[in-house]
C-alpha cells in the first residue's frame, strides 16, 4: 500500500504473474472506513451481549414456567386436601350429633358444617391468588378451631358413655339386618289402603331368611303373630327402650331370653300385610315410637 500527502494507494497482487490493482482512498475516506468499522464493531458486540443476555432469561423464564406449573399442581393436590379434611369433619360432626342423642347429653352450641369446593385451577400469576391465598388461609384457621372444638366434645363424650356403659349397651344403634330402606318413618301412602298413614318404623328390603339380629343387649319380651305385621319379635333393653321386629319368616329366640348386641333373633320374611321379604323394625322410647335413623350409627 503506497501513501501520498492526501490519499493512501492500495496494491492488490492476486499472484506472482499476475498484473497487481491498484486503488487509492483518500485520507478521509479511509477515516470514515475505521470509524465506521470501529461503530459496526461495536454495534455487533453490544448485540452478541444482548443476545446472550436474552438466551440466559429465556433459559430463567423456561424454569419459572416449570416452577409455577409445578406450584399449581401442588396448591391443587392441597386444596383437594382439605376438601377430603372438611369432608372427614363434617362426618366428625354428624357422628357426634348422633352420639349425643345416643347419650342424651344435649347438642353441641356449634356444629355447624364445612362448605366444600374452590378454584378448579390456580396459579401464582392468577388475578386472585391473594384471594385464594387468604381462602386457604381462613379455612385452614376453621378446620384447626373445629378440630379443638371436635375434641373437645369427644372426651366430653367419652366422659359420658362411661358413665353410662350400661345404657349404652342397651342401645340399639346398628343396623338390625342387611338390605336396602325401602320407607323410612312418619307419614307415608299405604301401599293397601291408598291413604296417608303414620309409619312407626322403617322397612328394609331383603332376600327371604336373612338374619335378623338384635341392635343391643336385651330380653325378648314377646314372640309371636300380629295381623299387620306377621311373626313379631319385640326386645326390652331396659331404660324405657323397646323393639319390634316384624313381617319375619321365623323366630330364633324365646321369650325371657337375653340376648346381645350383633346375636340372630329371626329371620327375614313376608308374613303378615307385606309385598314381599323385607325388615320392619321399629323403636319405642317410653311407649312413643321414635325415628330409628336417629340411633344407627353404622
Amino acid at each position: 500500500m503506497g501513501k501520498t500527502d492526501d490519499s493512501y494507494t492500495v496494491v492488490i497482487l492476486p499472484s506472482p504473474t499476475s498484473e497487481p490493482y491498484r486503488f487509492s482512498l483518500s485520507k478521509k475516506t479511509c477515516k470514515y472506513l475505521i470509524g465506521f468499522s470501529s461503530v459496526l464493531i461495536l454495534v455487533l458486540a453490544g448485540f452478541f451481549v444482548q443476545y446472550f443476555l436474552m438466551l440466559g432469561q429465556i433459559t430463567e423464564l423456561k424454569d419459572l414456567r416449570r416452577e409455577a406449573k409445578t406450584q399449581k399442581i401442588q396448591i391443587q393436590s392441597f386444596l383437594t386436601s382439605i376438601d377430603d379434611l372438611k369432608n372427614q369433619m363434617n362426618r366428625l360432626i354428624e357422628l357426634d350429633q348422633k352420639l349425643r342423642v345416643i347419650t342424651d347429653i344435649g347438642p353441641r352450641k356449634e356444629v355447624g358444617v364445612m362448605g366444600l369446593g374452590g378454584p378448579e385451577e390456580v396459579g401464582l400469576s392468577h388475578p386472585d391468588s391473594s384471594k385464594l391465598m387468604t381462602s386457604i388461609q381462613l379455612d385452614l384457621g376453621d378446620l384447626q378451631a373445629k378440630a379443638i372444638a371436635q375434641e373437645k366434645s369427644f372426651q366430653e363424650l367419652t366422659e359420658a358413655v362411661r358413665s353410662r356403659q350400661s345404657l349404652w349397651a342397651s342401645t340399639p344403634s346398628i343396623w338390625p339386618t342387611t338390605g336396602w330402606l325401602t320407607s323410612g318413618y312418619g307419614n307415608r301412602v299405604s301401599p293397601f289402603t291408598g291413604r296417608v298413614s303414620k309409619h312407626n318404623g322403617i322397612d328394609i328390603a331383603s332376600r327371604q331368611d336373612t338374619p335378623v339380629i338384635a341392635p343391643a343387649a336385651g330380653v325378648v319380651s314377646y314372640t309371636g303373630f300380629d295381623s299387620g305385621l306377621g311373626k313379631l319379635v319385640k326386645i326390652n333393653h331396659g331404660y324405657g327402650i323397646t323393639t319390634y321386629y316384624g313381617h319375619l319368616a321365623k323366630a330364633a329366640v324365646k321369650v325371657g331370653q337375653k340376648v346381645k348386641r350383633g346375636e340372630v333373633i329371626a329371620y327375614v320374611g313376608s308374613t303378615g300385610l307385606s309385598t314381599g321379604p323385607h325388615l320392619h323394625y321399629e323403636i319405642y322410647v317410653n311407649d312413643v315410637p321414635v325415628n330409628p335413623m336417629r340411633y344407627i350409627l353404622n
